[in-house]
């Protein structure tokens, strides 16, 4: 008997010793990885600043205060109905010109000789005169003007009623004509260089001085527009703003 104890403890003492060594190892914790460490840190970083009711925020996200008015505010209107009757009537003008003096006239030539026969003379006036007829009425034709506004006078409807009554005579205009082939064309004007006028049988209201203008540009450049046409006002929001900007305007000589 004595025996037989001695032989069961030195086989179950093995046994023993195997399951201490995984108990051991199941209860010790695994190592962490370091993707597990960043995004423990990053968790324990956020709880804590949602626990204190802080958010960070970039200094460069801070939302600017709304104002009231754009810097480039639009004071002048001349409706929408006319500005696509004005393109029209000079893209259309223009189709005339090229069909009747490159393409009728040559005909004429070629069927009449070079002499200057009446089917001739008619057909290149008849593309000639509507160009130059539309041309110079249409020139001068105003479809919007902007008004640079300072930041104070953004802020709310009185300041900028207060801005207007005494605009200081640097203050800059941008005013939008069409070009011959009725593309916009924006000229940026002073207020004090603009003066009263009736030129062109009446059709021009605005006029300029450019030649210091045209002195800077190249000889290929268009000239810088002088005269403008300023009709009846269509804008809804701020009507008022380019009626005391036109009286104050027209008080001047021209």
């Amino acid at each position: 008997m004595f025996a037989v104890g001695i032989l069961r403890k030195c086989q179950l003492s093995p046994l023993r010793r195997n399951i201490v060594t995984l108990r051991s190892v199941a209860l010790r914790p695994a190592p962490r990885t370091k993707l597990q460490t960043s995004c423990f840190k990053r968790f324990e970083t956020n709880s804590a600043n949602n626990k204190s009711g802080t958010n960070s925020v970039p200094p460069g996200d801070a939302a600017s205060p709304k104002r009231a008015y754009p810097e480039r505010l639009c004071v002048y209107h001349a409706g929408t109905t006319r500005i696509m009757m004005v393109a029209c009537l000079k893209v259309s003008t223009l189709f005339m010109f090229v069909f009747f003096v490159f393409v009728v006239t040559p005909l004429y030539i070629d069927k009449e000789g070079l002499d200057l026969s009446p089917n001739i003379v008619r057909s290149a006036l008849s593309g000639i005169i509507p160009l130059a007829f539309v041309a110079y009425t249409t020139a001068p034709f105003v479809t919007f003007i902007h008004l640079r506004l300072p930041p104070y006078a953004r802020q709310s409807k009185e300041l900028l009623a207060r801005f207007v009554k005494h605009l200081p005579p640097d203050t800059e205009l941008e005013i939008t004509t069409m070009n011959f082939l009725a593309k916009p064309r924006i000229s940026k004007v002073k207020i004090s260089d603009l003066k009263p006028s009736k030129s062109r049988f009446g059709l021009v209201s605005l006029t300029r001085d450019t030649k210091a203008e045209n002195a800077k540009r190249k000889w290929y450049q268009p000239r810088a527009v002088g005269q403008f046409s300023v009709q009846s006002n269509t804008m809804p929001r701020v009507p008022w703003v380019w009626g005391e900007t036109s009286k104050m305007i027209n008080k001047r000589k021209p």
